[in-house]
């Protein structure tokens, strides 16, 4: 139960995302701008709401949409699909319009995911907060190490020290650190916005695949890293997916390496970590376990 409610005679409706990257964006379902008493601005769009809220009292995790028109809210359309918005903080709460108070009455905690685009609209569904409970927990073995080789990404986010392993203990490390392994380089050839080659790079064919990269300078900078599908002869780079702007000759880049997660593969060739290793490459496959017992 919430410790305040809002006056229901002006009650207003509005949110708050925050990206992982910081950015803020504030709507509220009014007829004009509301300046909250903190200072905050929140933008007025009545085509802007969010819809299909249910927030139960029990354990059950809520579930509700926003949608609204792209240059009122003040996320473009370039923001949404170039990944710009994933996994950010969404903040639903209510307030007296004539005077309004951020995060007055809250009501819901999510974090955004899937956007969809219609007609110059969009409609983001939000998870709650909730469902993190509902996730799997736990081990399982498998031939593959489950650990990330380093214990942060490019995005400066810090990995959980229980998937990141593989640097070992965060006191006193004892495995690959993510400043020891980052280059930094220059696009000198383009082929497509996945496909793309920077000729100074000296490394071994495959040393970057499964790795990743983010953008510097040029029209990509500030979005997401991606990650590497092939490192070929020459500094020849293959994305997964196309990058959202086009790569341009000059563009600048930080750089990492991947995994191939193998004890007798990169972990021992690339980052002579076999210490480190979570995986059971020795172990027998499923089928063993089927055979009946002989000499």
């Amino acid at each position: 139960m919430t410790r305040t409610v809002a006056n229901y005679r002006r009650i207003v409706n509005c949110v708050r995302v925050v990206t992982a990257s910081g950015l803020t964006f504030r709507f509220a379902a009014y007829k004009h701008d509301l300046t909250m008493s903190n200072g905050a601005v929140y933008k007025s769009n009545q085509g802007y709401a969010p819809t299909q809220i249910v927030i139960e009292s029990t354990a059950t995790s809520s579930s509700w949409d926003l949608s609204g028109f792209f240059d009122a809210a003040g996320i473009d359309r370039d923001q949404v699909v170039s990944n710009l918005m994933d996994n950010a903080r969404v903040y639903y709460f209510s307030t007296d319009w004539a005077n309004p108070v951020e995060d007055e009455q809250k009501n819901d905690l999510g974090i955004m995911g899937k956007a969809e685009m219609a007609d110059g609209r969009y409609t983001i569904q939000v998870m709650d907060l909730m469902d993190t409970t509902t996730q799997s927990v736990g081990s399982t073995t498998s031939p593959l190490c489950p650990y990330t080789v380093f214990d942060a990404n490019l995005d400066g986010d810090v990995i959980p020290y229980s998937r990141s392993r593989c640097s070992g203990p965060r006191g006193n490390p004892d495995g690959p650190l993510i400043d020891d392994y980052k280059v930094s380089g220059t696009v000198t050839s383009v082929t497509s916005q996945s496909v793309w080659a920077d000729s100074g790079r000296t490394e071994d064919a495959g040393y970057f695949s499964r790795g990743s990269v983010i953008w510097k300078t040029g029209d990509n900078a500030g979005l997401p890293s991606r990650p590497i599908k092939k490192h070929e002869a020459s500094g020849v780079f293959t994305h997964y997916e196309a990058t959202h702007y086009p790569i341009q000759v000059g563009d600048t880049y930080d750089m990492i390496p991947g995994c191939d997660q193998r004890k007798s593969g990169d972990c021992k060739d690339k980052y002579d970590n076999v210490i480190n290793n979570g995986g059971f490459e020795d172990s027998a496959p499923p089928d063993a376990y089927k055979e009946f017992g002989g000499q």
